[in-house]
């Protein structure tokens, strides 16, 4: 999880955590909650009262959520998916997937159990709702499962917008992908109906701000820009992953491996530039090999504040780290290593070392993907 999220714990073996722009959401969502919604729906109880229900029923609408994800994360865990983890934001949830569904038909069901868990959960809250009132719950707890069961129906119904990076346009991507044969065009097409529906989006939240609903139109027109930004980042995604399918580990990698006395300090390889390599080879006194050393770990010690700290202490030892082939193709080879490229992978021939592959020796070639050429269509 990146700097930005704070670790909450594990659920089914997963890491869940939240992004700090949830926040705010989450204090709109609890001050609608305590000064709209329940007191007009159980009018007469204090201020307090309406304020702990609305934080309680916000964390409920968060647990909902989490759900949501995790009914992602557990599908593409049993379709053969690894997962690393959930992190809830601003705009909801996103589960980190370190791998591709390699079916069409997996895409679709690892994306259509989310929108469907948060259906049922509308249907459950509505049933509940209907049934407390015999029961003689307070008014206000009626009001809460009423509001649950919206909030829940508005995120199912949401996330089937054909959108990336919704549900609805990972579900069209799947389609295109199942009808054609091809993920990219899956993909591409997502992109083309999500740009539509995030112009639309804009286009109603400036007539909205125009009608006099200031709030609501910056909403719409904040999500819409939201779809065009993150639907033209899936795009470029696209553009760079059929090229890399043109490119060997061999025509990237770092070779020979470079190597680093295991004596020197954090701060003396930061000062040196450390030939811009992402994964070194350390050696002893005595020139025996110690571990490797992946360049995020230095930089990471530095930016704490501990410039001192020797390269042996930060090593690793070969079997943390992933094997590529150097004939391996580079886009399937960063689909299996996923966020552990961070790290570094090893790139081994007939069972000897022959060179690294780090983020920074991929960021050389991306950037040079618009050169390669348009890729023939699949």
């Amino acid at each position: 999880m990146g700097s930005q999220t704070i670790r909450l714990g594990r659920l089914f073996g997963l890491e869940i955590g939240f992004n700090w722009s949830l926040l705010p959401f989450f204090l709109l969502v609890a001050w609608t909650m305590a000064t709209e919604v329940l007191p007009s729906g159980a009018p007469g109880l204090s201020s307090t009262e309406y304020w702990m229900a609305g934080v309680l029923g916000t964390f409920v609408f968060y647990a909902c959520l989490l759900a949501h994800e995790l009914s992602h994360a557990l599908v593409a865990k049993a379709k053969g998916v690894k997962v690393s983890g959930i992190t809830l934001w601003l705009f909801g949830g996103v589960t980190q997937l370190e791998g591709e569904p390699s079916r069409a038909q997996d895409q679709a069901l690892i994306t259509a159990v989310g929108p469907l868990t948060s259906l049922a959960l509308a249907a459950f809250f509505f049933g509940a709702q209907q049934l407390l009132p015999g029961l003689n719950a307070p008014p206000i707890l009626v009001t809460l499962f009423a509001w649950m069961a919206l909030l829940n129906l508005v995120l199912g119904a949401f996330n089937l917008v054909p959108a990336l990076p919704l549900d609805g346009g990972r579900l069209l991507g799947a389609v295109v992908w199942w009808r054609t044969g091809s993920k990219d065009r899956g993909t591409t097409g997502a992109v083309r109906v999500g740009r539509f529906f995030a112009y639309l989006l804009i286009a109603l939240g400036a007539l909205e701000v125009v009608a006099g609903g200031l709030l609501n139109g910056l909403w719409l027109a904040l999500i819409g820009w939201f779809l065009l930004s993150a639907g033209a980042a899936e795009g470029r995604q696209v553009g760079i992953r059929s090229r890399l399918r043109q490119v060997p580990v061999a025509a990237v990698m770092t070779s020979p491996v470079p190597t680093l006395p295991s004596w020197l300090t954090c701060g003396q390889l930061a000062e040196s530039g450390g030939r811009g390599a992402g994964l070194y080879a350390l050696h002893g006194v005595g020139g025996e090999m110690v571990g490797f050393l992946p360049r995020s770990r230095v930089d990471e010690a530095v930016r704490a504040g501990h410039p001192e700290w020797r390269l042996e202490a930060l090593a690793v030892a070969a079997e943390q780290l992933t094997t590529v082939r150097p004939d391996e193709d580079l886009e399937a080879a960063l689909v299996r290593l996923g966020p552990h490229l961070e790290q570094g992978a090893l790139v081994v021939a007939d069972g000897q070392l022959v060179g690294t592959l780090a983020a920074s020796d991929v960021a050389r070639v991306a950037a040079l993907a618009p050169l390669l050429g348009p890729r023939p269509q699949d």
